[in-house]
């Protein structure tokens, strides 16, 4: 890929291997549920791990009514609110038959998460603006404040889910600014409308009075001159909604990437344009060792990278100011020999 192309400013999605649950550990994380200045400090420990406490005011999450509220006002935890909406969708995972109270490995994976960012520019100038932000996590930034255009990517994101995957199986929409670049973590349950099992009932409705309907059983008990009143009609199975990560998501990895790659587009159609944010590479298709190279840089290496093309463009303009000078001094060399004759 050319060093043009990956200057481009373009939006990013990661989605997460599908689970079949999550702890309550895991499940405060994204929420930064009971997260003080010491969370934050052991959580630093970890390399790869940015976070700027002095910016967790920031961070907002949109709720199952889109709203904006702020982070973690929700006061059910978000495993929970998992195995609620399993629970209205009847979802039973399989159990594991050497431990009853245990799932088994086998069960269906019920939950999906998905990380959307972009471009590092963009996205902190909609976040913050011109303010004078510290990334370096050795100056506070509790003097920052939220700017519109963060929350307007964010509720156009949002629409973009709920369209994709319903809002009832959005159970986590949280966008968070106390990191290097802002992005929303959206924790979903995939599910899919399926034809209830069983075949489809047949139904005897009367030509003149659609009110009546007789059953199959019913119909036959009528005497023959009286039967052919009756047309006999088939009523399609209901559909239900079930959980089923392959029939959103794909039955096999090339179904999948095909999804990633629609994924995208529609994103892009539907929201990135609007942000100055080109479509983003497939990175769930790249290799492994990429894809941790694209969602885990550090502080250290956008500021590295910012300041190569700070110094690239500086470099330009140095050298086409040279050359004007040269084109300068050229020009009265040959004006003085000129006078000269």
């Amino acid at each position: 890929m050319s060093k043009a192309k990956n200057n481009i400013p373009r939006a990013a999605i990661h989605v997460g291997a599908p689970a079949k649950s999550f702890s309550a550990a895991e499940s405060y994380e994204p929420e930064r549920r009971g997260w003080d200045e010491n969370t934050y400090r052991l959580k630093n420990q970890n390399t790869n791990n940015h976070y700027d406490f002095s910016r967790n005011h920031l961070n907002f999450e949109i709720n199952g009514k889109g709203e904006i509220v702020s982070l973690g006002s929700n006061p059910v935890p978000l495993h929970e609110r998992l195995q609620k909406r399993l629970d209205e969708l009847d979802f039973k995972p399989y159990k594991d038959k050497d431990n009853p109270l245990g799932n088994s490995d086998n069960s269906p994976n019920c939950t999906v998460g998905i990380i959307v960012s972009g471009d590092h520019r963009v996205l902190t100038r909609l976040a913050f603006g011109d303010q004078d932000v510290d990334f370096t996590l050795q100056r506070s930034n509790a003097h920052v404040v939220l700017k519109q255009g963060i929350k307007d990517w964010a509720m156009d994101t949002y629409h973009w889910a709920c369209d994709r995957w319903g809002a009832e199986n959005i159970i986590g929409f949280d966008v968070h600014l106390d990191e290097t670049t802002p992005h929303i973590q959206i924790q979903t349950i995939p599910v899919a409308k399926t034809k209830a099992r069983g075949r489809a009932s047949v139904k005897y409705v009367h030509k003149d009075d659609k009110s009546k309907l007789l059953s199959h059983k019913e119909w036959k008990k009528l005497p023959e001159e009286i039967r052919g009143d009756f047309v006999r009609t088939e009523v399609e199975r209901r559909e239900k909604e079930c959980v089923s990560y392959a029939r959103v998501w794909g039955e096999d990895k090339y179904a999948v990437g095909k999804t990633y790659y629609q994924m995208h587009t529609d994103y892009y159609n539907e929201v990135g344009h609007k942000y100055g944010l080109e479509r983003g590479d497939d990175i769930a298709m790249l290799p492994v060792e990429e894809q941790r190279a694209r969602v885990h840089k550090s502080k250290a290496v956008l500021e590295a990278e910012r300041q190569a093309e700070d110094a690239i463009i500086n470099a330009k303009a140095e050298k086409q100011q040279l050359e004007q000078q040269k084109d300068k001094r050229k020009f009265n060399i040959e004006l003085q020999s000129q006078v000269r004759v």
